[in-house]
Order: C-alpha cells, then sequence, then structure tokens
C-alpha cells in the first residue's frame, strides 16, 4: 500500500483515501474493483457511514446516493470512490451538485478498463481477444471543471493526497481523477484483497 509505481497501485490509492475518513464524513462506494479494494483498506468510523450497491448492485450510484446523502446531512463531508466505468454512467451529476452547492469530492481510480468484465474475457477467449472493456484514459476532472466543479489529473503517488485536500478545500463539487494500474492478475487469480 506504499508503492511508489507508476501508474499508480489500486491499493495505495485507497490508502491515500483512508487517510481522509473522518467522523464526519460519508464514504461512498461505485465501481468494480476499485471499491472491492477500497472497502477492504477504508474503515468508516460507524455504521452507515459506507455506502454501495452491494456485490451485485448497479453501477453509477455513487452520485445519486451522494446527493441524497450531502442534503440530508449537511454537516457532513461526503466521498465518492469511482471506478471510472461507473463515473462516466452519471458524472453529469456533477451539474446537480454545482447548482445546488454541494461540495461532494469524487476520487476515480483510472485504470481506464472495465476490470471485471476484461479478466473473465481474458481467461475465456485469451487477452488478444477483448472485446468493450478497454477505455481511454479519459480525463474526467476536466469534464467536472467544465461543469463549474473543481477538478485534479493525479499521475504521481505523493499527489494523490495534497490533491485530495485541495478537492476538499475548493469548497465546490470536486473530482480527483487518479490514473491507476490496469491490473490483469485476475486473469489468472484474483486481484482483490
Amino acid at each position: 500500500m506504499d508503492s511508489e509505481e507508476v501508474p499508480i497501485d489500486p491499493l495505495r490509492l485507497c490508502r491515500e483515501i483512508a487517510d481522509f475518513v473522518t467522523d464526519d464524513m460519508i464514504v461512498i462506494g461505485d465501481g468494480g474493483d476499485i471499491v472491492a479494494q477500497a472497502s477492504k483498506v477504508i474503515q468508516v468510523p460507524r455504521n452507515g457511514t459506507w455506502m454501495d450497491p452491494g456485490p451485485l448492485g448497479t453501477l453509477g450510484v455513487g452520485m445519486p446516493f451522494a446527493l441524497a446523502a450531502q442534503k440530508a446531512h449537511p454537516d457532513k463531508r461526503v466521498l465518492i470512490v469511482y471506478g471510472d466505468g461507473s463515473f462516466g454512467l452519471n458524472g453529469f451529476e456533477y451539474d446537480t451538485a454545482v447548482r445546488f452547492g454541494l461540495p461532494i469530492v469524487g476520487v476515480v481510480g483510472n485504470d481506464a478498463a472495465w476490470g471485471q468484465m476484461m479478466r473473465p474475457q481474458g481467461m475465456l477467449y485469451g487477452e488478444d481477444r477483448l472485446v468493450a472493456v478497454e477505455l481511454n484514459r479519459t480525463r474526467y476532472d476536466l469534464v467536472v471543471e467544465a461543469l463549474g466543479g473543481y477538478g485534479e489529473h493525479v499521475v504521481e503517488p505523493t499527489e494523490i493526497g495534497p490533491a485530495i485536500a485541495r478537492a476538499f478545500e475548493s469548497g465546490k463539487p470536486a473530482l480527483v481523477n487518479v490514473e491507476i494500474r490496469q491490473d490483469r492478475t485476475g486473469m489468472k487469480g484474483s486481484t482483490y484483497v
């Protein structure tokens, strides 16, 4: 969890996120691999402060959950841990957060892949026959900035903590887009902790 590798090790990202979790925070998981890893690393202070759709849940719930949580608990900080695929499903709801002045902070683990679909395809058909599971390293931070929020792009492990701190300090809906390693180890075994 202290790896200095680039692209960033997903567990390093999760550890850096965990450093920001406080008693006044609600953490929301929205994604596949990154949320499975985050749920093992991030310790929330009490029941009811970690939200995700469950093991067979629907991707894209991050911002809808966050909007409701922030409106219901304006005194708490709200943090979303996103996969890049899940961000793509409802990322434009940052517009809603901007319009309502909700300072929700999201962190995207951007591995440019639908990882949980990529590994089974690779195991069954071979890595040279992957279909529709590779994504671009999209600058989701720029999308959030275009909607009126705050965004940062991170490629070095030492940049993660300061970027998350600046996102919270901005007082705006914010997104930290972190380039993480595309983990294909699941083609031979599990990436889960």
